[in-house]
């Protein structure tokens, strides 16, 4: 049985119950007790005043005080019964004792009454009367005090350690419950002159008292186990056996369902709160059930649409140049490229191809939106470039055509930034238009990689009737031009800090004369040290060229 199980919750709690109601008829008891010792005392002592008030007078007891002979032969007389020398002394007061016992304490267990004087060494009994072993009354010249008796009887004169009752002890004595009552006699001027005592055996009463808790208990704790068996019985039958319906039909209930496996069948009628659980258990598994199907076709069409995106990576890899270097018989240029794209394809992209001999084109792009929606408008616009640069080589005019073509179809209304440049590898002499692209990052020879602030014009598909600028530089040889996408200088670290382009210039001045591939590598390197484990929302694209010039050359390009 579990430690913190249903059962032995509820035995612990009927325990504490049996335990709590134990201690109340133990306190019951001992309060009846008291009870029935208050009422015992209240009348024996009501009793013995009246016999004391009526069977003696003052004077008696004062003649016997004043007569000094008369108290030291009490006094030396010895303890024994039916001393000739005393009997006629104490007989007849000994045979009025008697006879008011039988007609007043017939219903009281009496075993002593006394009067005593107290002298300075104690008290001494003047007046004795006590009941034998075999419950006869014999008049005694003289009681012997122990010292536990002597310590009871002062108690009760000094008025202290008293319990119970003013002038009331119990005490154990021969194997008795005793108590003991003293009542003060005085003279007619109220002065104390002896004292009355009474003992009465009230183990009878304490026996009764105890029988009846005994009684009680035993009763007690037949209702309990008979309340713990009726429980058990209502517990297996109402709750157990329910609960554990419910504990075997939850368990490896997911592992069940995704195998379409039938689970444990409910068939509860408590017509209570675990009737009503089972049904929303029920409810649940039909639901859950439900659930693994819908979520069983969605992880399939996802299988399906990652496959797919699969795909699209590799036609939109296989779309850019990955081979470098990708011209080896050309020695007036070295160039190389990367693009890592934020999701499974991106929308950036870098192109760049011979449109004759002497002209090198050199696009890199940034299709708004990431995804797979950006990859085919990236793809369509790549293609369309292609095709129209090789009618003209007027960068500003393709994208002017470049514009029309896309604002005509484009629905869902995306656009593209464009830098383009056609190279004249001849005379170094590069054309280049931007649409809304980032500015491009130039090294001349001998110097360090600084920005140039070209002419911006509108992005591609923003607005129909666009027109688009154009103008010229003049590459020297050993001049190297960096092209990049926004996902750079924006690549943003956990604590929301973007890199920024000061970052990317500082990570090409650190080794300006470094090959083309380096360059790009150190860029992406110094980029990934600054993000750490931030996510990567932006593409990061790269394209970088260093014009030689050297047409007779025979080295390769980077």
């Amino acid at each position: 049985m579990k430690k913190n199980s249903l059962v032995t919750k509820s035995i612990r709690r009927i325990l504490i119950l049996g335990v709590a109601l134990l201690i109340g008829i133990t306190i019951v008891s001992a309060l009846q007790f008291y009870n029935k010792v208050q009422q015992t005392y209240e009348s024996v002592s009501n009793a013995y005043i009246a016999m004391i008030d009526s069977q003696y007078s003052t004077e008696e007891i004062t003649s016997i005080i004043n007569n000094k002979e008369e108290l030291a032969k009490i006094q030396s007389l010895s303890d024994n019964t039916g001393n000739s020398e005393y009997d006629s002394t104490i007989y007849k007061t000994w045979e009025r004792v008697n006879q008011f016992i039988d007609s007043t304490f017939y219903y009281f267990d009496f075993t002593r009454f006394q009067i005593l004087i107290p002298s300075e060494d104690g008290f001494v009994s003047i007046w004795h009367i006590s009941k034998d072993n075999e419950g006869s009354r014999d008049p005694m010249s003289k009681q012997t005090l122990t010292k536990m008796e002597s310590a009871v009887i002062k108690s009760l004169y000094n008025a202290s350690d008293i319990i119970y009752a003013d002038n009331l002890l119990i005490h154990w004595k021969n194997n008795k419950i005793i108590g003991t009552t003293i009542e003060t006699i005085g003279d007619n001027d109220g002065k104390t002159i002896a004292i009355a005592e009474l003992d009465i055996d009230i183990t009878q009463i304490g026996y009764s008292i105890i029988q009846l808790a005994l009684v009680i208990s035993l009763f007690i704790i037949f209702v309990l186990a008979f309340a713990l068996n009726l429980y058990f019985y209502y517990t297996k039958r109402e709750v157990l056996k329910p609960i554990l319906q419910l504990d075997g039909a939850t368990k490896n209930l997911v592992d069940k369902l995704k195998r379409n496996e039938k689970t444990q069948h409910l068939n509860i009628r408590t017509n209570d709160e675990i009737e009503s659980l089972s049904h929303s258990f029920e409810s649940m598994e039909e639901n859950l059930r439900n659930y693994i199907i819908e979520n069983n076709a969605i992880t399939a069409e996802r299988e399906q649409i990652k496959a797919q995106l699969s795909l699209a990576t590799g036609i939109q890899s296989d779309m850019l140049i990955k081979e470098f270097p990708p011209f080896p018989e050309r020695n007036e240029f070295h160039i190389y490229a990367s693009m890592n794209p934020a999701k499974e394809v991106g929308g950036d992209f870098y192109d760049f191809f011979l449109i004759d001999d002497n002209q090198l084109a050199l696009v890199i792009a940034d299709v708004s939106g990431k995804g797979f929606p950006a990859a085919l408008f990236m793809m369509r616009t790549m293609l369309m470039i292609q095709s129209l640069a090789t009618n003209t080589d007027n960068p500003a005019l393709i994208l002017e055509k470049l514009n029309k073509l896309i604002c005509k179809n484009n629905d869902s209304k995306m656009f593209v930034t464009v830098w383009l440049g056609i190279l004249d590898l001849n005379t170094g002499v590069l054309k280049a238009s931007n649409a809304g692209h980032e500015f491009p990052i130039i090294k001349e020879p001998g110097k360090q990689f600084e920005l140039y602030k070209d002419k911006h014009s509108f992005v591609i598909g923003g607005k129909k009737k666009t027109k688009y600028k154009e103008y010229e530089l003049v590459l020297r040889p050993g001049t190297t031009l960096f092209l990049y996408t926004d996902g750079v200088p924006e690549a943003t670290n956990s604590d929301g800090i973007r890199f920024q382009i000061d970052n990317t210039l500082d990570a090409l001045n650190m080794n300006p004369n470094a090959s083309v591939d380096q360059l790009i590598n150190t860029v992406a390197t110094s980029v990934s040290d600054f993000v750490l484990d931030a996510e990567q929302f932006d593409d990061l694209t790269m394209l970088c060229i260093e014009y030689t010039g050297q047409k007779d050359n025979n080295n390769s390009e980077g």
